[in-house]
This record gives structure tokens, sequence and C-alpha cells, in this order.
């Protein structure tokens, strides 16, 4: 690989220079330049971008997940889970205790519930399903949703978006 190719997987793998800069420690500036040839980069300097470069181009989860996750309070009614599968047409939510994920209602679930369905959603749900970092392989989640119908996207403590089925069918 040489200079030229910087600008050509930049844009390959999605990321404006300012997003590269970023992630490689420069300015966006030196980006430019590189990318122009008006600047003879250090070694040390060029590594690092095409490292960054490379990193983009694994094929993450992060890349399928669903940004925004359908969920409700552990305290909401079974009821309001099973309006919001239907109204967002999804097959399952995520059950929440303030941020932290505490477990799943899928429709199967709200099926076979054999109580009131203005019970708490934690009444009904079942267990939480995995949680996987953003940078976790595309073919570590497909095996993980052959046995489970949803994974969730974790940042620190934090569930940023959830990957189901359908999502990785549409890789």
């Amino acid at each position: 690989m040489d200079l030229s190719d910087i600008r050509r997987l930049r844009i390959k793998v999605g990321l404006s220079q300012t997003a590269l800069a970023k992630k490689a420690s420069v300015s966006q500036a030196h980006i430019a330049k590189i990318e122009s040839g008006k600047v003879d980069p250090r070694f040390s300097t060029v590594e690092r971008i095409f490292k960054c470069l490379k990193e983009e181009e694994k094929d993450h989860c992060r890349k399928y997940m669903t940004p925004f996750i359908h969920g409700v309070q552990h305290d909401d009614s079974v009821s309001m889970a099973a309006r919001i599968m239907r109204e967002k047409e999804v097959s399952q939510v995520v059950v929440f205790r303030d941020r932290s994920v505490i477990g799943m209602i899928t429709e199967e679930d709200v099926l076979r519930f054999p109580g009131d369905l203005t019970s708490n959603a934690d009444k009904a749900m079942s267990e939480p399903p995995p949680m996987v970092s953003g940078n976790t392989s595309a073919d570590t989640v497909k095996d993980l949703l052959l046995e489970f119908p949803a994974v969730i996207v974790m940042e620190q403590d934090h569930a940023i978006g959830i990957i189901t089925r359908s999502d990785l069918i549409k890789r």
C-alpha cells in the first residue's frame, strides 16, 4: 500500500477526513495534505492511519445494529410491551431497570404469559439477551442469533443498539 490508497480506503470504509484524523490522532488538515500529496508524512503517522483504516474495514457488528432500542421499564405493564411490539412492528422489547438491561419480552413471552396483562413487565420477561461490544465480529453475533432472538450492543455499561436476525440477514 502507498499513500494514494489512503483516500480510496477512507472513502470505502465511509470515514470523513475529520473522523479519520480523530482516530489517527492527527489534524484533518494533515489528512487532506497527505491525500493530496502536499506533504511527506512520517512513517509512524502513515502506519497509524493505515491501522485505523484496517480496523474500520473489519466486519464489526456495530455496522448492523439498530441504534434505537424499543423497550419498557420493569414496572411498565405487559400490555404496554405488547402495544410497542405491535406499533413498532418488532418481535421483542428490552426490559430496563433505569438504564440497565434486565430482560426481554418477546411475542412468545406475551402469548405464554398466564397472568394479567396489566402486570409489571418484569413478571413476563425472559432472560436478558447476550450483550456484546460494538467491535464484536458479525460472525460471532450470527452464532449468538442462532440461539437468541436478539443481541444487545453495549458501550461501557450502556446499551447503544440491538441486533436481530433480520438485521444480519440484510447484510
